[in-house]
């Protein structure tokens, strides 16, 4: 009985915490889970929540190429035709590129090329920054396809596996083999 009494002793006088601590906000709900996707005020703009600092924030990620609206939380396509071949945009330095229409999908659309300095579709690249397409798939400088003979050079046309705007999807295009 002395033992139990000296331990709930103990424990009461056991040091607490002696100031309230002025950070501390009980009802605190961050503006933004970190990853997270959304478009922001200027409809080009896709805005992903990063944590850089005390409290999550929402900051530009990409701008959207001309042509392209953030819609959801990806750029799609504004006003702009879809095509098949690049032989299908008639614009003024348009070229048909892949971009995401949905949260699930990716087309090809004539829109202003996002790179018009870049290489030319079918072309070999490393990096997406290289190709008017804007796009550097498995090394080449993407160029939308149904059939091989339809790819400039020496390339194959094969379903690509791939991402844009953190949507993944299956597109068409000529790949160097």
């Amino acid at each position: 009985m002395r033992a139990r009494t000296l331990l709930l002793l103990l424990l009461l006088s056991w040091p607490g915490c002696t100031e309230p601590n002025p950070r501390y906000d009980p009802l605190y709900v961050p503006p933004c889970e970190v990853g997270a996707l959304k478009c922001g005020d200027a409809p080009e703009h896709l805005m992903v929540c990063l944590n850089e600092g005390e409290d999550p924030t929402w900051q530009v990620q990409k701008v959207c190429w001309d042509g392209t609206i953030c819609a959801g939380a990806w750029c799609g396509p504004d006003t702009v035709l879809a095509c098949v071949l690049p032989t299908d945009c008639t614009g003024q330095g348009e070229v048909c590129t892949a971009v995401t229409d949905s949260d699930s999908s990716i087309g090809t659309y004539c829109i202003p090329s996002p790179v018009p300095a870049g290489r030319q579709p079918g072309q070999a690249c490393s990096r997406n920054e290289e190709c008017q397409s804007g796009w550097c798939f498995r090394r080449t400088c993407f160029m939308p396809c149904e059939l091989s003979e339809q790819c400039p050079f020496e390339e194959t046309c094969e379903n690509l596996n791939v991402t844009v705007d953190h949507v993944q999807s299956t597109i068409r295009g000529c790949v160097i083999p």
